[in-house]
């Protein structure tokens, strides 16, 4: 685990005996990816209050209450299944510092950052639509970056089948997927790049 930059320690000071710190200059935006199910964005400020979070100042409260929330997010693990778990990137400021976490953890309420924050149970309100890359069988194809985002999906299809590959956040071999007579495989490179192939076995 990365230690914090020491700068934003000290501003965690004031709020450890039960107060809250200021968080004029709050201005974030909170991504979670799982391939099985897209791309949500949250976005929350603070000082004033806006965003699209289900409840904007009570997140705010929250927040200034607990930084930690956002500084060392602690994930929940649950045994879920496909649609469960998320890869989670929080970016922007935080009472005017920069700040950037990215963690897994499962989608519950039982996640303090989620609940506490207004995201738990508002997923999907925020699930973007997903762009579908279409790739030729017998063909390779690359789509250039920011062609297709994480949570975005490769298709392959002919007239009697189809394929559908989420794409995750994390960079390398995105897997593979098949039916009797296609497989589709592909892998994401750190520019952002997506590379795809559908073949026949």
């Amino acid at each position: 685990m990365k230690r914090l930059p020491l700068a934003l320690p000290l501003l965690w000071i004031a709020a450890g005996c039960g107060g809250t710190i200021s968080l004029a200059g709050t201005k974030l935006t909170l991504t979670a990816v799982n391939p099985n199910v897209g791309q949500a964005v949250f976005h929350l400020a603070c000082g004033p209050a806006g965003g699209d979070v289900s409840d904007p100042a009570a997140a705010c409260v929250a927040l200034g209450r607990d930084p930690k929330l956002v500084t060392s997010p602690r994930p929940y693990t649950c045994l879920g299944g496909p649609s469960s778990w998320f890869d989670m990137t929080i970016s922007g400021r935080l009472a005017g510092k920069p700040v950037h976490r990215t963690f897994s953890t499962c989608w519950t309420p039982q996640m303090a950052t989620l609940e506490k924050l207004g995201l738990a149970n508002s997923l999907r309100r925020h699930v973007l639509r997903r762009r579908r890359g279409l790739v030729q069988p017998g063909i390779q194809r690359t789509f250039p970056p920011g062609t297709l985002r994480p949570g975005d999906l490769l298709v392959c299809r002919t007239r009697q089948h189809r394929l559908e590959m989420g794409i995750p956040a994390t960079f390398g071999r995105i897997g593979s997927t098949s039916t009797s007579s296609l497989i589709l495989t592909g892998g994401r490179s750190a520019d952002g790049s997506i590379a795809a192939r559908c073949r026949r076995p």
